[in-house]
């Protein structure tokens, strides 16, 4: 894990604020592994996406943003705050939850044989409480804090630096099912891949259908 931007991301609807941070978090070996490993697993077994603007992929914010960080690593805190803000302004949505953006750079990635680069986007709308032991006036105290549940991500984005051209490679997901079609349409603007492994998903589901 190559450094992270992190942003809150509220609902302009509600009058909710944008904030995004100021400096990039930097992780030691052990906790970038663990880090790495927790968003890379809601990725597992999704189907492909790319990018796609209807007049000229460059139009495309996300895909724009993305091929910036990719070409220069040190644009990560800049772009990702750009991220945060293109986020912001497609929740004007009443459904749409304010919530925790993480914007991640990692490495070596394995793409078709080859180490590549890849950028994690999550968003996580909901705090999961969990308990721990704290030392507190040299005693011992339970405390209950509210974090994120890397099980429990709601959005979520990897955005892999293979087929530049064609719109990268792009995993996504939005486990309260897309009813707005905001993350998926209106603030990463991607479809389907048109690779083989797509055409032959859509046939077997013509073939059942």
């Amino acid at each position: 894990l190559g450094g992270m931007g992190l942003a809150k991301v509220g609902n302009p609807l509600r009058e909710e604020s944008l904030q995004t941070s100021k400096q990039l978090c930097h992780f030691d070996d052990d906790e970038a592994e663990l880090l790495t490993h927790c968003f890379l697993k809601p990725f597992r077994a999704l189907e492909r996406h790319q990018f796609y603007d209807p007049e000229a992929l460059a139009n495309n914010e996300v895909y724009a943003h993305a091929q910036t960080i990719f070409g220069n690593n040190d644009t990560l805190l800049e772009r990702s705050s750009e991220i945060a803000r293109h986020l912001y302004a497609k929740s004007k949505h009443p459904n749409i939850k304010s919530g925790d953006l993480c914007i991640g750079l990692l490495d070596n990635l394995i793409v078709d044989g080859e180490a590549t680069q890849g950028l994690c986007i999550i968003k996580s709308e909901s705090k999961v409480p969990f308990l721990q032991i704290a030392v507190q006036n040299n005693d011992l105290h339970l405390v209950t804090q509210q974090g994120i549940y890397p099980d429990k991500i709601d959005k979520g984005c990897l955005i892999v630096n293979h087929a530049t051209d064609d719109g990268f490679v792009v995993n996504v997901f939005d486990k309260a099912g897309g009813a707005t079609h905001f993350w998926i349409r209106d603030f990463l603007g991607v479809i389907p891949a048109d690779d083989d492994d797509y055409h032959t998903r859509r046939y077997s589901e013509m073939c059942v259908a």
